[in-house]
């Protein structure tokens, strides 16, 4: 299957969209599916981590772009994001 039809398949975020995994609240990208999971990417990069689909929830880009803000001021206080 091709990512193009898991991005179209029901109940699934498609490639690209803004999720939130509830299991460990972090926001990521969608990168791709792979078997029963979800590949998923933080906003800024980094290492991609893994997701059962059910874990996720879609997130408006509105909130998105306040999570980039948070972390690149935590980042600016020296903290982790």
């Amino acid at each position: 299957m091709t990512n193009d039809q898991h991005s179209h398949s029901p109940g699934l975020p498609s490639v690209g969209s803004l999720v939130r995994d509830t299991w460990n609240g972090r926001v990521g990208v969608v990168m791709d599916r792979i078997g029963d999971r979800i590949a998923l990417r933080p906003q800024g990069g980094a290492v991609e981590w893994f997701a059962l689909p059910g874990d996720l929830e879609a997130m408006p880009l509105s909130e998105g772009l306040t999570e980039l803000v948070r972390a690149a001021n935590a980042r600016s206080r020296g903290e982790q994001a």
